[in-house]
């Protein structure tokens, strides 16, 4: 029984072969500052099963104590005798305000938890140094990752750093004498080279499934008509994910954008926008068609790719990515690339076409053309001899 008047529960688990607790504060007791009514922390006791059992008997009393530990720590800014991991999940919340997603903020806790706090957490705030710093930089290097990947890891260290500096934990800020960009970070891929060519598209729309089993048919009939909508309104993967039938409106040919799927969130879209695609008639078909193929399969109506056996929308697009798409590419021999890259594809087939930037933009859910232009239009495959015609009306 919990008798505890600050503890209202416990949990412990092992990370890294080490014991540790989880314990959550009762809402009438004052928070440590820097910290949240959920607190974790190590007990440094080895991960054996009989330290397991003692800590578990012990863990109020183990709680209670890294508690008024804490408030005699943080209350009297004894700065030399605070943690990293005693403000991090406080500075992340605070900047939470200013952020519009949840799933922004649980990505940046997920780097935390697995990037930041292995090598800082243990640290008192003042030993933190830029050559702490250097050396992290170089651990996270040797996973191969982009720079843009990099910033986010170095955005969370920087945020709680600069916490600590606004509170007085720390007079000066280690990481502001370290640059953020490092030749030690992999370039960021260039998508003039990850677009799906027109023919490989037509090749996956037009894919023929028939002979399959009833099992491997359901799967390709969901991931061809996934694409239809992926390739020809240039739709964010989350946002196929989260369309309803209720958001396609077949009598007038529009699809209403309003929502987006995100690291399992159900959210707005990226934008926070709601945008209405025009439907071309070949989409419209492919969308008929699949609605008679799901109804048959499901018993729920509601979503327009949803999980068979659920009706519930898929939660990320890593099972549709493994178990649908990438099967279909090997079946027609062709190279891998994001499914995201879907939405580069219709914006470079489109201009390539002749179809204006700014219908281009507007699909895409663009405030800007600019935006379309720099980051998702391949120009180097525009059609020069049109735009020499075109150009020919200025005389």
């Amino acid at each position: 029984m919990n008798n505890s008047d600050t503890i209202k529960s416990v949990r412990v688990y092992e990370e890294r072969k080490v014991i540790h607790l989880d314990y959550r504060l009762k809402s009438n007791v004052r928070i440590p500052k820097g910290k949240t009514h959920r607190i974790r922390f190590s007990t440094n006791t080895k991960a054996t099963k009989i330290a397991f059992n003692k800590i578990e008997k012990m863990k109020i009393l183990l709680a209670e104590n890294h508690y008024y530990t804490l408030m005699e720590k943080v209350e009297n800014k004894n700065c030399n005798d605070i943690k990293f991991e005693d403000i991090c999940y406080e500075a992340l919340k605070e900047a939470e305000a200013a952020r519009r997603k949840d799933d922004g903020t649980k990505d940046y806790i997920r780097i935390l938890e697995a990037d930041v706090l292995p090598t800082f957490g243990e640290k008192y705030l003042p030993e933190i140094k830029p050559k702490d710093i250097k050396a992290w930089q170089l651990l996270m290097s040797k996973d191969g990752i982009s720079q843009s990947r990099f910033n986010k890891k170095y955005y969370v260290l920087k945020r709680v750093l600069d916490y600590a500096q606004e509170n007085d934990f720390i007079q000066t800020n280690p990481i502001s004498l370290i640059k953020r960009s490092s030749k030690l970070f992999a370039k960021q891929q260039n998508h003039t080279t990850a677009y799906y060519t027109e023919q490989e598209r037509e090749a996956l729309l037009n894919y023929k499934y028939d002979g399959y089993s009833e099992k491997e048919k359901s799967k390709s009939e969901f991931i061809v008509a996934f694409l239809h909508v992926a390739f020809l309104t240039g739709a964010r993967t989350g946002e196929i994910m989260a369309l309803e039938w209720d958001d396609i409106d077949f009598e007038k040919g529009l699809i209403c954008i309003s929502k987006s799927i995100r690291r399992g969130i159900l959210s707005t879209t990226k934008t926070d926008t709601v945008r209405y695609v025009p439907m071309i008639e070949r989409l419209k078909l492919a969308l008929q068609k699949w609605k008679i193929q799901s109804n048959a399969k499901t018993n729920a109506k509601i979503y327009v790719f949803p999980i068979s056996n659920t009706g519930n929308p898929y939660k990320n697009s890593r099972a549709i990515i493994d178990s649908k798409f990438k099967p279909l590419l090997q079946q027609l021999n062709i190279p891998y690339k994001k499914l995201y890259n879907t939405r580069h594809t219709f914006a470079s087939i489109a201009a390539e076409n002749g179809i204006s930037l700014p219908t281009v933009a507007t699909c895409l859910g663009h405030s800007t053309v600019a935006t379309t232009q720099q980051f998702y239009v391949k120009m180097g495959n525009l059609d020069y001899n049109k735009s020499r015609d075109e150009l020919e009306k200025l005389a």
